[in-house]
């Protein structure tokens, strides 16, 4: 890799650990200024719903305007829009501010797209696999550093509005790492930006994430009706793509031999990633003299819980390129999600003490790792160098949307399998457990639906280096 492109790589990595310290410290910190602001759980959750909906629905635009006009240019933009919400937050005095801060806020997932297309830009997809490995390893660094952080930060009186801000000042860091030392992509798409298209996409996923998300709490029938409603978004907007001469999707490209495996395996991830994180500290948190299980785990024994899952998550991000060249991209996913799988068959088998999590997050981590690094780095070989944003762009919402949707099944399991009101058996945890295992080991049979695939356009891709 060039020197100057080493430069550019490293500042990118630079910002997206600066991402991770906002995803990792601002949920912290969310309960505390929720009590400065006399706000209860259920606008606690709407705060973070809001942030989740808006992120669905710009992702994929903000990724497609970056293949259209410029991936640094949308990266410098969503950066100042997130410097906004992170500012408002800070200086929130009601609900209403609080929200319209955290709807700005959820641009923070558009910054990842539009860094893998300047990664691809730059160094071109044969040798962007260790660079994307970077950028997710460092993405994961600074979740576990702004949780920590902030969280030990935050315990001192006084210590939130500070903090608020601090968390504000990294876009606005962003902001000038990108302004000074990031060259714009050379590659641009053709044709025009498909607004119908956009407008149609972004409904549908901003219903979707507000059915996985229980938004407004409104119960089963609302959801289903919210569920119904996303998908007849998604119905109009498969055939206004078809019919269309500038597509925000190319159909054929992303339903493809070469790309819909990958796709489908950024969905299982993010099941297999995020579906159980709730429930698994659910029950880590309950109290076994009331329940009969769980550790009684405190705040900071919960963010302890964490680390090793995070753990093995960096590290099977940051080894990732250089196993895919050894032994194959392919074998390396499939041995990924198997060992996923096992780590949730273990946890579902061994879960009396706070030890027992310790191995088994290592490997649920290490496998979601490997992933994490690999999946990104194998679509940008196999997608159009000007789809490269757009592209990324959708991997990245249907890992989140995978997540919510797993996520609200698992809350739904632990619901309906009751020892009494509000307190859920032990099996309905064991359940989830299993569920996020057979998603897992799903994984591994299409990760073998990668070998032969064809490429784009006709033109095949290989399979084994990164």
């Amino acid at each position: 890799m060039p020197r100057s492109a080493s430069r550019v790589v490293a500042l990118l990595v630079l910002l997206e650990f600066g991402s991770g310290m906002l995803q990792g410290g601002f949920p912290v910190l969310l309960p505390g200024l929720a009590g400065r602001l006399h706000l209860g759980a259920g606008d606690q959750s709407l705060a973070t719903g809001v942030e989740f909906l808006v992120s669905g629905m710009v992702v994929p635009v903000t990724s497609r305007l970056g293949d259209l006009l410029g991936h640094r240019r949308w990266l410098w933009l969503t950066l100042l829009i997130t410097f906004v919400g992170y500012v408002l937050t800070a200086t929130a005095g009601s609900l209403t501010m609080l929200l319209v801060g955290r709807a700005l806020a959820g641009f923070l997932p558009c910054w990842l797209p539009l860094q893998f297309a300047l990664v691809r830009d730059l160094v071109g997809p044969e040798r962007g696999g260790r660079a994307v490995g970077q950028l997710v390893g460092s993405l994961t660094v600074g979740s576990i550093v702004g949780a920590v952080l902030v969280g030990q930060l935050g315990s001192e009186s006084g210590g939130l509005r500070p903090l608020l801000w601090g968390l504000a000042a990294v876009p606005l860091l962003g902001l000038l790492l990108v302004g000074l030392g990031v060259p714009e992509s050379t590659v641009r798409a053709s044709g025009r930006m498909d607004w119908r298209g956009a407008v149609l996409l972004s409904l549908g996923l901003s219903l979707l994430f507000g059915c996985f998300s229980g938004a407004g709490g409104l119960g089963a029938v609302g959801a289903v009706a919210l569920l119904l409603a996303g998908a007849g978004m998604f119905t109009l907007f498969v055939r206004h793509e078809r019919h269309t001469d500038t597509p925000l999707l190319d159909l054929r490209v992303l339903t493809g031999r070469a790309t819909a495996p990958v796709f489908g395996l950024s969905f299982l991830l993010g099941c297999v990633l995020y579906g159980a994180q709730a429930p698994t500290r659910s029950f880590q948190a309950a109290d076994p003299a009331v329940t009969g299980y769980g550790l009684r785990a405190d705040s900071d024994l919960l963010g302890l819980l964490t680390v090793p899952s995070v753990l093995g998550a960096l590290i099977g991000a940051l080894v990732a390129d250089r196993l895919g060249r050894r032994f194959g991209v392919r074998q390396v996913l499939v041995g990924g999600f198997a060992l996923s799988a096992v780590g949730y068959v273990a946890v579902a088998a061994w879960h009396g003490t706070a030890a027992s999590f310790v191995p088994t997050g290592l490997l649920i981590g290490f496998g979601g790792g490997l992933a994490l690094s690999l999946l990104p780095a194998l679509l940008m070989r196999r997608l159009p160098a000007e789809q490269t944003g757009v592209g990324t762009g959708v991997y990245n919402t249907l890992k989140t949307l995978a997540g919510a949707a797993t996520g609200a099944a698992g809350t739904a399991l632990l619901n309906a399998v009751v020892l009494q009101a509000g307190v859920p058996r032990e099996g309905a945890y064991v359940g989830v457990w299993l569920g996020c295992a057979t998603l897992g080991a799903l994984g591994a049979p299409v990760a073998l639906a990668l070998w032969g695939s064809g490429g784009v356009g006709g033109v095949p891709v290989a399979v084994e280096p990164v």
